[in-house]
C-alpha cells in the first residue's frame, strides 16, 4: 500500500512538472525583453489586509493593556514591544513586499533590508500553497512575495498573478538573455536596488 501511494506521489508530481514546462515553453515564445526592471508589489489587496491587521492589533492588543494597566511594569512594556515589533512585520509582509528583477539578479524587500539574489544562487522560484514565492538553487533560498493562494483564486475566478511571476522568474533565471532589463550604468547593480529603501519596519530564448 505504501508503495501504491508513493508511485501515486511521484507520478502526480511528474505530471505537474510536465505542465509546467509547457506553460514556461508559452511564456519563453511570448515574452519581450523589458526596458525597465520587471518589478512586483503588493497590490491594494495586500495593503487593506495590513491595515486591518494593524487595526486589530491596536484594538485587541494595546487598547486592552492601556486601560488594564495603570502603573506598567517592565514586563508589560516588554511585551508591547515584542508584539509591535511582530505586528509591523506582518504588516510590512502584507503590505509593503516587493520583488524586482533586474540584470544580475532579484532583489527582495523585506522588513529591514533589501536583499538581492544573484540569478547564479537561483535555478527555480516556485509559488507556495500559501502564496509565498520560494526561490531554489538545490536547496530553499529566501521566500517573498504574498500571493492568494492558488485555490482561493480558481474559487473565485481570479488569475493565478502569483504562479505567473513564480514562471516568470524562472524563465529568467534560466536564460540570461530572457526579459532581463538593461542596467544603469556606473557601479554595481547590486548596489542600486530598485526597490528603493526597506520599510523601516528547454525553452527557446525570448525574443528581444
Amino acid at each position: 500500500m505504501h508503495d501504491v501511494h508513493t508511485d501515486a506521489a511521484h507520478s502526480a508530481q511528474r505530471q505537474r512538472h510536465r505542465i509546467r514546462e509547457q506553460r514556461l515553453d508559452v511564456l519563453a515564445r511570448e515574452t519581450a525583453q523589458p526596458a525597465a526592471p520587471p518589478s512586483w508589489h503588493a497590490g491594494w489587496g495586500g495593503r487593506v489586509l495590513a491595515l486591518l491587521w494593524c487595526a486589530q492589533f491596536l484594538w485587541l492588543v494595546v487598547r486592552p493593556a492601556a486601560a488594564e494597566t495603570a502603573r506598567p511594569s517592565p514586563g508589560d512594556w516588554i511585551f508591547l514591544f515584542c508584539a509591535s515589533l511582530f505586528a509591523t512585520w506582518v504588516g510590512c509582509r502584507l503590505g509593503m513586499w516587493q520583488v524586482t528583477a533586474g540584470r544580475s539578479g532579484v532583489w527582495i524587500r523585506r522588513f529591514r533590508t533589501v536583499m538581492f539574489l544573484p540569478w547564479q544562487q537561483i535555478s527555480r522560484v516556485d509559488m507556495r500553497r500559501d502564496g509565498l514565492l520560494e526561490f531554489f538553487d538545490g536547496h530553499r533560498q529566501p521566500m517573498a512575495g504574498l500571493y492568494g493562494p492558488a485555490r482561493l483564486n480558481r474559487i473565485l475566478g481570479r488569475p493565478d498573478t502569483g504562479q505567473r511571476t513564480a514562471d516568470t522568474l524562472t524563465l529568467m533565471a534560466r536564460h540570461p538573455a530572457c526579459v532581463r532589463a538593461r542596467t544603469p550604468t556606473g557601479g554595481s547593480e547590486a548596489d542600486r536596488s530598485p526597490c528603493g529603501r526597506p520599510w523601516p519596519c528547454a525553452s527557446s530564448p525570448c525574443r528581444a
